[in-house]
């Protein structure tokens, strides 16, 4: 034991430094965030929030989809869509208004058919959507992820969310069982080398606008993150509050957007409190910083 006591604490000569060249990171997609945090480095867990329709089944895919578009595989876990319907909403966004059209009903577009095949080509054995047969129950669920990681060679799993998953907890020890399963999460990270993206509700907020604190849950759902982000969708509600909140002035470039990602925590690189402005297409659904169409590799089996 005595011998052992040497090795409880580091000094500057026996730390060893950190070798980023050995930090793989995969980029959101989202330019200005990949600008300000390199991207999402496997090996460590983000928590995403925002509040309904704020877009966050849209910058989910989006992640997904960027995670295909640089060769790796990713695995999505969605509680309230099933397959097809996440699939179906995969593939609208992965066309672009490009390759989609407008239908009798105003909000309703579909993809053009010619394309549907080789989207699908592209994603296959690349993005991976669990099958919600099999239930939600923890040890299940884990098991399904090992098998996604260690057989499909996943590098990316998205949790959505955090209230769909049964975690085995009771009113009287909710916030317990949900510290355990952060810790156990981020743990799992770590060890299969993955990064894992898990969604969580907020709950209501004095100021109007989502803050870091307002993430519904036990505080080691932030705590144990690495990255935090929040998702706001810039109403008219959202410019009311914003320029009580942070004094912004009518014409502030962030109320011009359709949308906000904000990098609350960033551990690695110490990034907090900015603000990404997105606009969003109303035909592909997509959202990006400059407005432009996002244009993913399957077009390449097209010759586009």
């Amino acid at each position: 034991m005595n011998e052992d006591k040497g090795k409880w604490f580091f000094t500057s000569m026996t730390a060893k430094p950190k070798d980023r060249s050995q930090i793989v990171s995969i980029k959101t997609g989202i330019w200005l965030i990949d600008k300000w945090i390199i991207g999402l480095n496997k090996k460590e867990m983000s928590v995403f929030s925002g509040f309904r329709a704020a877009g966050k089944s849209t910058i989910l895919t989006q992640i997904a989809l960027q995670v295909v578009q640089e060769n790796k595989k990713v695995a999505l876990f969605s509680g309230e869509m099933n397959e097809s319907r996440v699939f179906e909403w995969t593939y609208l966004l992965a066309a672009g208004r490009s390759y989609t059209l407008a239908t009798k009903h105003e909000n309703y577009f579909k993809v053009m058919q010619e394309v549907v095949t080789p989207i699908k080509q592209w994603l296959d054995q690349r993005m991976f959507v669990y099958n919600n047969n099999y239930g939600n129950q923890l040890d299940v669920l884990f098991g399904m992820l090992r098998h996604c990681v260690e057989v499909k060679g996943v590098d990316v799993i998205i949790l959505d969310n955090l209230m769909s998953i049964d975690i085995g907890a009771s009113d009287a020890n909710r916030n317990a069982k949900q510290t355990e399963f952060i810790w156990n999460l981020k743990k799992f990270a770590e060890e299969t080398n993955v990064h894992i993206v898990l969604v969580a509700h907020p709950r209501k907020t004095e100021s109007g606008i989502l803050r870091i604190d307002d993430i519904s849950g036990t505080a080691d759902l932030t705590n144990a993150a690495d990255n935090v982000f929040l998702l706001h969708r810039v109403s008219s509600d959202f410019k009311r509050c914003a320029k009580t909140l942070f004094r912004w002035p009518e014409d502030h470039t962030l109320l011009q957007c359709s949308n906000i990602l904000e990098v609350a925590k960033n551990r690695d690189l110490g990034v907090m409190d900015k603000m990404a402005d997105l606009f969003f297409d109303r035909q592909s659904k997509q959202m990006s910083c400059d407005g432009q169409e996002i244009r993913y590799a399957w077009r390449d089996l097209i010759n586009d």
